[in-house]
Parts: C-alpha cells; sequence; structure tokens
C-alpha cells in the first residue's frame, strides 16, 4: 500500500497523549487501540487524538471506528493530506468504493507530492473498473447463552385470592398466580448493512431468543424480532424508518404478532448531546384472543449526553391503543411513559448499564365484573455488566424488577430475575 510512503502527520504543538503516540510511532497498534478506547470518551473532537484512534483503529481491523474518528480530523483540518489518505484506507477496507473515490478526489485537490499524486490516481484509475465493489456491505453474528432464575415467569398475580365486585372473596387458579422457575437462554442475531455512500444506508437485523423453564416448559417461548430500513445522514441530522415484525412462541405455538413502522429523527446539538423524537404505529395480533386485537400509536423524545465515561439517555413517550373489535374496548388504554439509561465505560474491558422505566396506564373502557377501569403503573429496573473476555467475547451479569401497581387487586404483581451467561460475535 502507498500510504506507507506517504510522512505527512499533524502538527498541534506538543502531544498531549504521549503514551499513544509513542506507541502509534512504534507499530504497537493493538496497545495504542486499548489506550484510545480508554482516552476516547474524553478527548474526541481533538483532531490530533482522533487521528491516532483512527489509525490505531484501522491498523487493527476496527474500521467503523476508524472511519468515524478519521472523518472528524478530515472536518476539523481540511487541508491535511495523511487523514484523508487514512480515511481513503478504511472505506476500502469496509469495501466502499464511492467515499474512497471521493478521499483519494479531495487529496488530489491538496496538491500532493508526484509520488502520492501518481499512486492516488492509479488507485482511483483501478476503483472506477466496472468489476470495482461499489457498496460497503457489512454482516455482524452474534450468540449468547445464559442461565438464570425468574420468580415469576408468567407475570402471575401476587394474591392467591381477590374480592370480586357481586361475587365476594374468590380463590384465583394456580395458573394465574405467579410461578417461579430456573431458565435457560439461547440468544443468535444477524445484522447486516449497507452503506450506498456517505449519506444513505440500509440495514437488516434478526434476533431469535428461546428460554426454556426448569419447571414448567408451558411458559417456555421463543421471540423473532425482524428490523430492516434505511438511515440518512446530513451533516447534524439522521433520519431513519424501521419497518419490522415479531412474532412471539408459547410453548411453541405462536401466541402472538407485532407489526410496526419507527420514523425517527436525531439532530446533533455540540457539547456531547444529541436530541431525537420518533413516531412509531403498531400492529398487535394476537392469536389466543381476538378481542385483545389492537393497534398503538406511540410519540417519543429522547436525550442523549455524554459526561466523562458515561452516557445518559432519557425517553419521555405518550401512547394510545385502541381495540380492532368493539368488545375489545376494555384493552384499549392511553400510555404515559419516562425513562432513563446509563452507560458507563470502566476501562477496556468493563462496561455497566443501568436502565429505569416507568409506565402509566389508563384503560378506557372497565373490564366485564369490575365497576372501576384499569389503571396501572409499571415500573421495569434492569442493571447489566458486561466483562469483556476478549475482543469478540463476553461475560454478562444481569438482573431486572419488574413491578406492576394496579387500582385492581388481580393485576399487582412483581417480577425478580438474575442471570449470567457469555457472549460471542464475529464478522
Amino acid at each position: 500500500m502507498f500510504f506507507c510512503v506517504v510522512v505527512f502527520g499533524l502538527s498541534y504543538g506538543q502531544s498531549s497523549y504521549p503514551v499513544l503516540e509513542e506507541q502509534v510511532k512504534q507499530g504497537e497498534y493493538k496497545k495504542a487501540y486499548n489506550q484510545a478506547i480508554k482516552l476516547r470518551v474524553e478527548n474526541e473532537g481533538d483532531p490530533r487524538f482522533d487521528y491516532l484512534y483512527g489509525l490505531a483503529a484501522l491498523q487493527t481491523g476496527h474500521y467503523d471506528e476508524a472511519v468515524y474518528a478519521l472523518e472528524r480530523v478530515t472536518i476539523s483540518t481540511p487541508y491535511t493530506i495523511r487523514p484523508r489518505l487514512e480515511l481513503a484506507r478504511a472505506y476500502l477496507k469496509l469495501e466502499n468504493r464511492t467515499a474512497a473515490v471521493k478521499e483519494f478526489n479531495d487529496v488530489l485537490n491538496l496538491s500532493p507530492p508526484p509520488i502520492v499524486r501518481s499512486k492516488v490516481l492509479a488507485y482511483i484509475a483501478k476503483l472506477k473498473k466496472p468489476n470495482s465493489v461499489s457498496q460497503k456491505s457489512l454482516t455482524k453474528r452474534l450468540v449468547a447463552f445464559s442461565i438464570g432464575y425468574d420468580d415469576n415467569i408468567n407475570f402471575g398475580s401476587d394474591n392467591d385470592e381477590i374480592d370480586l365486585p357481586g361475587f365476594g372473596i374468590v380463590n384465583l387458579d394456580p395458573s394465574a398466580i405467579g410461578q417461579e422457575s430456573g431458565f435457560a437462554e439461547a440468544k443468535f442475531q444477524l445484522s447486516h448493512r449497507k452503506i450506498n455512500n456517505r449519506v444513505k444506508s440500509t440495514f437488516f437485523v434478526a434476533n431469535l431468543t428461546h428460554r426454556s423453564y426448569f419447571k414448567n416448559s408451558d411458559y417456555d417461548y421463543s421471540d423473532l424480532d425482524l428490523r430492516t430500513g434505511i438511515t440518512l445522514n446530513k451533516e447534524r441530522y439522521q433520519y431513519q424508518l424501521v419497518i419490522r415484525d415479531r412474532p412471539v412462541f408459547l410453548d411453541s405455538k405462536l401466541y402472538n404478532n407485532t407489526m410496526g413502522i419507527d420514523a425517527i429523527l436525531r439532530k446533533s446539538i455540540g457539547n456531547k448531546k444529541v436530541i431525537g423524537g420518533s413516531l412509531t404505529l403498531e400492529n398487535y395480533d394476537n392469536k389466543q384472543q381476538s378481542l385483545s386485537d389492537r393497534q398503538r400509536v406511540l410519540i417519543g423524545g429522547k436525550l442523549d449526553a455524554q459526561s466523562g465515561d458515561s452516557l445518559h439517555q432519557y425517553n419521555l413517550y405518550l401512547g394510545k391503543e385502541w381495540p380492532d373489535e368493539k368488545l375489545g374496548k376494555p384493552f384499549s388504554r392511553n400510555i404515559i411513559g419516562l425513562g432513563y439509561k446509563a452507560t458507563r465505560e470502566w476501562n477496556s474491558k468493563n462496561k455497566s448499564f443501568l436502565s429505569i422505566d416507568y409506565r402509566h396506564y389508563k384503560h378506557l373502557a372497565p373490564y366485564p365484573v369490575f365497576p372501576d377501569k384499569r389503571s396501572d403503573d409499571r415500573f421495569i429496573v434492569k442493571a447489566v455488566h458486561e466483562l469483556k473476555v476478549n475482543a469478540k467475547a463476553a461475560i454478562l451479569f444481569s438482573a431486572r424488577h419488574i413491578k406492576n401497581k394496579s387500582n385492581l387487586d388481580l393485576y399487582d404483581a412483581t417480577r425478580n430475575e438474575v442471570k449470567v451467561g457469555i457472549r460471542y460475535e464475529w464478522d
């Protein structure tokens, strides 16, 4: 590769990253990449750091990260040759001919030395041949296995008896009361992304999760989540349209299927902050009870804010559900939700996640035998810790707590779950 002969660097005075600088200089790119990861949160946006980080990422096979880092350098220092050459090389690794040719042409406009110019012209000519790859295509795969314990696998009632108006005290069937069990879980994910240019990309993601309970196989389930869509990036804005389908199988039988479409807008507002809004339309098809079939619309707002080694995400959403059939009106409801998620990178191997979600559901018609309309407050808290074994494998520890408080005692429920597992991902 001709890039090895290019000696043009970035000059911003005395380096603020002497260790990283020396590692790159000595060709110790794996060490340099790990060092850059530790410094990334505080220093992304500094052209010198982004250049060192991008070069280390490129040399260690993290091509997506290399592109993002080196693109920031070319925006900050548009008249410097070396970052554009390295960015072009990253695009070539990702088989994105269009973007690579653009960077090469930008280099030619900067009047490079004759030897660099001749090499760039040769690469442009080669890339313009009909057989050259015209798109970047990335495929990633993930498998995960875990075992755990769930103290309410059916999310059943906390109470074994309730007071029904007109009937008095009624003992619930055991199937309506919370049941506990250990479980084994397997997950497979396939994601595929194509980038036609620096603005447009398309994607497809498939997630398959299967959980088997040790004590009661009637509640074994398989969850298939399929998503495809298009992403458009323009300066500080990102637009995304997602189409999805999610069938859920209970005890090997199709239990329900949810089809939806999401329209999402995100905008970078500087200071490591991103705001966003979304509109979601869904159709929920319950295969066991047609009266539960309903449509849903959700409007959401989101703020992402980076602070040191932590990323904070705040969510607000409003929604409404309405039934397919008039007799299903008790299942229609208004929805208000608030959410918070924090991600903390402790070092290159350890990462933690904490999410808190509150949802209020107000039903629009009373259930049979209940004079009052149902009103629920649901709290979900989840914590996850990830310990990386190497670049592809990680050990995961997670715990989740769900509490549903309803004005109808039958629907009071609490659920606690813990699990530990291992994840492996590869290209």
